[in-house]
């Protein structure tokens, strides 16, 4: 919440205080129907015990939407075991991203009678959308007095279409499913100025975390908190976004909403790069719970900053390859990255018990190892059968078995607002020179085949002009000229000649 907005929270709160007192100026509300979602099972979880041995229970059954004119409604299923109130009031509260617990009367925005009988509790407020006071990065809970004691009685739950506040509804046009970075995506770095970058086309912007702002950036990501990580991290490259205090909050709101707003094609908005790595998104060492729980927080934030300036954006997480290994604590690597299906799992719980949105997945999926492109015949590579079972086995994900994240991203519980498969893209891949032009271009065309005809990848992004000690992906000639031609008229007999060469007569011996 803005830092303009604690000031007057405060004294509304106790004006209301005032007002309860002398049992005036209640807002009562008729119930509606809500649309619960994200809620699990019951629906409910004993939060705390109250004075007189009760369990008070914190529901799911959550909805909190706005409509175009600014109106919020939050409605809420509440639990049968409720206790009446002391004073017979329920209080709306207002929290901010980085707040998971009632403290103190100050966040009360609204408030209605308690009726044991009433099914559906629901409150109407105004968003405040672009001003100081906005309530578009803010979560909201009831909570109750009882035993003289403050209980949050809901989850809190943020609103979850900020979309319907963009006046940019332009449409999305479809395009080609092999796209080349530096032509349709690029990166923007968030270091809190603004660039040169409003003149850019590109279609996918990656959004990373330079570290050079301490507002946006964590403050367990700076420099003090780096010089004590126990867990040293080489080299970081990009750094934990902040939205763990007021003035992070702010930064990342005020930076997406402008990039969004003044970006010339944005349509695809990547929040960080390979985020279950550290090195990439660095933050000194907690666990991983912890971990996520703060790239969450700033996640729904820059979320709701893009969606209300462009109604049909797409905002993505992103993933290296790394899946399923099962790394435990003292194993070589644990605190250095986790399994990309442990992330979304954790990640997709977390946005769910706050009111669930449509994310989206970008993944990377290199060869493994990345430096050996060969991967049909793993004889010439050191330790080739190790790599080629972490790929049979899941641990690894490549093109070669997409199938792993795509079956994974088809369960229920992974699915979107509207229960279908949540939109993923492959936003980098290079294959290597290193064992020849042929073979490259061979590995490039089994890439473009494993996504061409898959309709759960929207769009695979080559990286073509990568080159340090441990990869070059750049293209000779011959390569060029069939990355260039292998989605177009020609795309067919190069298809045709990549197999020959290869020694398949169906991609499907090599990719499943």
């Amino acid at each position: 919440m803005h830092k303009f907005y604690r000031i007057k929270r405060d004294i509304l709160a106790c004006l209301m205080a005032c007002m309860f007192i002398g049992g005036m100026g209640v807002d009562t509300y008729a119930a509606e129907v809500v649309d619960a979602q994200g809620a699990e099972g019951s629906g409910t979880e004993d939060l705390a015990a109250g004075s007189e041995g009760f369990r008070v229970s914190v529901s799911r059954n959550v909805s909190c939407t706005v409509e175009a004119d600014g109106t919020v409604t939050y409605a809420a299923v509440p639990d049968n075991r409720l206790p009446v109130p002391d004073d017979g009031m329920l209080y709306l509260f207002e929290l901010d991203p980085y707040e998971y617990d009632l403290t103190s009367d100050t966040g009360v925005i609204k408030a209605m009678k308690f009726d044991s009988s009433e099914h559906i509790w629901s409150f109407s407020f105004p968003v405040n959308f672009r001003q100081a006071d906005t309530r578009l990065y803010s979560k909201f809970a009831v909570g109750i007095k009882s035993g003289g004691a403050l209980y949050m009685v809901t989850e809190p739950t943020y609103i979850t279409n900020p979309e319907a506040l963009a006046q940019n509804t332009r449409m999305r046009y479809p395009r080609s499913k092999k796209s080349t970075q530096g032509e349709e995506f690029n990166n923007l770095y968030l270091d809190g100025t603004y660039g040169p970058v409003l003149a850019w086309p590109f279609k996918t912007i990656q959004v990373l975390n330079t570290g050079d702002s301490a507002a946006l950036t964590h403050p367990m990501a700076r420099a003090d908190a780096m010089k004590a990580d126990p867990a040293k991290v080489e080299q970081p490259m990009f750094y934990m976004f902040n939205a763990s205090d007021a003035e992070g909050v702010d930064a990342l709101a005020s930076f997406m909403e402008y990039y969004a707003a003044n970006s010339q094609g944005g349509e695809n908005w990547i929040i960080g790069n390979e985020i279950n790595t550290r090195r990439w998104n660095y933050m000194a060492w907690t666990d991983w719970d912890h971990y996520i729980k703060e790239y969450t927080q700033a996640f729904r934030v820059m979320y709701n900053a893009i969606m209300s300036t462009n109604a049909n954006a797409r905002v993505y997480v992103c993933l290296d390859q790394i899946w399923d290994k099962n790394l435990a604590p003292g194993d070589e690597g644990y605190d250095q990255c986790m399994d990309g299906r442990d992330f979304l799992e954790k990640f997709n719980a977390l946005i769910r018990q706050s009111g669930n949105i449509d994310w989206g997945v970008s993944q990377h999926p290199y060869t493994n190892p990345m430096g050996y492109a060969k991967f049909w015949d793993m004889s010439g590579c050191e330790n080739g059968a190790v790599y080629a079972g972490q790929v049979a086995s899941g641990q690894i994900v490549t093109f070669q078995n997409l199938s792993v994240l795509t079956d994974f991203m088809q369960t229920p519980s992974m699915l979107d607002t509207h229960g279908n498969v949540r939109h993923i893209i492959l936003s980098e891949i290079g294959l290597t020179n290193a064992q020849g032009s042929e073979i490259q271009a061979a590995a490039l065309c089994a890439s473009y085949a494993a996504v061409k005809d898959n309709p759960l990848i929207d769009e695979m992004m080559y990286l073509l002009a990568y080159s340090d000690p441990g990869m070059d992906s750049s293209l000779d000639a011959f390569a060029q000229r069939i990355y260039d031609e292998m989605d177009g008229e020609n795309g067919d007999l190069h298809m045709e000649w990549a197999k020959s060469y290869i020694g398949i007569s169906d991609w499907a011996e090599i990719i499943w």
